[in-house]
Formats: structure tokens, C-alpha cells, sequence
């Protein structure tokens, strides 16, 4: 009986160590390790804003009515465009205008305008500006063609062929002959080369003689001035020739003072120069529009601007005006 009791006890003892043994606490489930947190992107660097294109104007003179137009809208688009426009005048001077084109060149414009003064003085800034990879662009009138090379483009009125519209006009007025005398501009001006040229041309081919022409640098007082004294000397004279539009009303306030009826013949279609087409104290221009002349310079930076090929030379219409056509003439100066 003991022994059985020893055994009993026995085979207990031996199945509660085993079942110890099976009942080892299983190991704690590891923590599931924390998300690392997303680094944080790196804000993308701020993109710089593009410099707005800067366009440099070097005008012949920014007090003549010609260009003060042009100015004003050459301002206008380039506030439509964005543009960082710089404005210089030269007042007729040579000097001032190589000076200018140099500034503009060290400030580093992009795309340069250019209304000569001198069409060879004007040379070596515009070889100095397309080594500086400054586009140019010419207006008004043009350079001389040593620089054709260098710039990008040239937007100009044939001056040639407004003087030889004017005189045509003249030659009309005055049937082919009679003795008249002209009322110039800035002496040596390419304008001025290129209409006195036209002048003897056409009336080389007529009875009509040029007994003098003096210059009133584009001012209607002076023009006034001018024209006192050639009145003075010529009093006969048949005809009177304007080489621009501002010059006209000077003229014509003269000959109306003297109470005389002598033929004017003009050139260029200022808004006072059109009235007096209209009324009969002109007998006839043409139409030069500065607006239209710095909008096709606006068109040709644009286009530049794109990437587009652009064309070298645009001539910019100036038709003959007169009191038939004379509403078609925009009278912008």
C-alpha cells in the first residue's frame, strides 16, 4: 500500500514539473516599432522671378515732335509688354548721341533703339553694342551701310521718297516751272541728305528752279525766321517747299502776315500741318507716322524676343496727302 502511494506521489510530482515546464509564460509579443515619421520634404527652392526685358531708346532728339510721338508709344508697349524701357535724347548733338549709345551699352539693355543723328558717327556704337550681343534696331532714318552687319533690324520711312512725293506735289501746284526756295532741316541729318537729293532729281527733269534752302533745324520759330529773310530777298518767289511737318505753321504764318499767295507744299503730316492741308493753306504733304513708325520697332523687339525671324529692313509707308486724302493721315505728331 505504500509503495503504491509512493508511486501515486510520484507520477504527480513528475506531471506538475512537466506541466511547468509547458506553461512557461510565452515571451512578450515585441512592440511593433513606431512609424518613422516621413521626412519632411524639403521645400522646393523659390524659382527667381525673370528680369523683365530692358530695351534702351537713343533718340536723335527727344524734343523734336517726330520723336516725341515715337517715344510715347514705344512707352505705351512696352508697358503692355513688361518691358524696362530707358529713354535718352541727343538734342541733335553727335557727341551726346556716341556718349548715350555707350551708357545704354554699360547698362546692359537687351535690345537697343536707335534714331541717328549721323548715319556715320553712329557706326562705331552699333558695331560696339552687337559685340556687346545687343540687338539693334534703327529708326527714323537709316545708318550707313557699314553697319548693316551689326544690326538686327531697321525700321525707317524712305526719306527719298518723300521728298520726291513732296516735289511731285510741287511740280503739280506750279505746272512744272517757276522759282522756289526750301525751308530745311538739321544740316548733315540723313533726312535732310536724302530729301534735297530727291528734290534735285525730280525738278531736274522741270522748269522748276530751287534759288535757295536754309535750314531752320526742325523748329517751326525758327522756320519763321527763315522764312522772314528768304521772303526778304525773293519776293517773287513761286513756291515755298517745307521739309517737315513741324516747320509747315511757321511757314505759313509768314506768308498769311505778308498777305501773299504763294503755294506751300509740305512734308511729314503733323496734326497742325494736316489742318492746314484741309484748309487749303498747304497744298499738299505726306504722311509720316511716327506712331506707326515705333509700333513696326515695338512688332520687330517682339518678334526678336520670340525667337522669330524677323526682316531686315521695313520701310514704313508715308503716302502723299492732300485735302482729298487728307482724312486717311493720322496726324499722330
Amino acid at each position: 500500500m505504500l509503495k503504491r502511494s509512493l508511486i501515486v506521489v510520484l507520477l504527480v510530482s513528475i506531471l506538475a514539473v512537466a506541466c511547468g515546464g509547458a506553461e512557461e509564460a510565452a515571451p512578450a509579443e515585441e512592440a511593433a516599432p513606431a512609424e518613422e515619421a516621413a521626412p519632411e520634404e524639403e521645400a522646393a527652392p523659390e524659382e527667381e522671378a525673370e528680369e523683365p526685358v530692358s530695351v534702351g531708346l537713343q533718340a536723335a532728339s527727344a524734343g523734336w515732335p517726330w520723336y516725341a510721338t515715337f517715344i510715347e508709344t514705344m512707352e505705351g508697349r512696352a508697358e503692355e509688354n513688361g518691358w524696362d524701357l530707358t529713354v535718352l535724347g541727343a538734342d541733335g548733338d553727335v557727341q551726346a548721341q556716341t556718349d548715350q549709345i555707350q551708357d545704354l551699352i554699360a547698362q546692359g539693355v537687351d535690345y537697343l533703339v536707335i534714331g541717328p543723328v549721323d548715319p556715320v558717327a553712329v557706326v562705331p556704337g552699333i558695331k560696339a553694342a552687337d559685340e556687346a550681343g545687343i540687338d539693334v534696331i534703327i529708326i527714323g532714318n537709316l545708318a550707313d551701310p557699314e553697319a548693316d552687319d551689326y544690326i538686327a533690324a531697321a525700321r525707317v520711312p524712305d526719306d527719298y521718297n518723300m521728298g520726291k512725293d513732296s516735289a511731285e506735289l510741287m511740280v503739280e501746284v506750279l505746272g512744272g516751272e517757276g522759282r522756289i526756295f526750301v525751308v530745311e532741316g538739321l544740316p548733315g541729318q540723313p533726312a535732310v541728305i536724302a530729301r534735297l537729293e530727291a528734290y534735285d532729281d525730280v525738278f531736274g527733269e522741270t522748269d522748276i528752279e530751287i534759288v535757295d534752302s536754309q535750314p531752320a533745324n526742325w523748329d517751326s520759330t525758327q522756320a519763321v525766321t527763315v522764312t522772314e529773310d528768304l521772303l526778304t530777298r525773293y519776293p517773287d518767289i513761286d513756291g515755298i517747299l517745307s521739309m517737315d511737318g513741324s516747320m509747315t505753321p511757321g511757314i505759313v504764318q509768314v506768308v498769311n502776315e505778308a498777305g501773299l499767295d504763294i503755294p506751300i507744299v509740305g512734308l511729314g503730316g503733323t496734326a497742325t500741318e494736316l489742318a492746314l492741308v484741309k484748309d487749303g493753306s498747304v497744298y499738299g504733304t505726306t504722311c509720316m507716322s511716327p506712331g506707326a513708325n515705333s509700333n513696326a520697332a515695338a512688332d520687330a523687339i517682339e518678334a526678336l524676343i520670340a525667337g522669330e525671324s524677323v526682316e531686315k529692313v521695313q520701310i514704313v509707308e508715308s503716302p502723299k496727302t492732300t485735302q482729298d486724302n487728307a482724312d486717311d493721315c493720322p496726324g499722330d505728331w
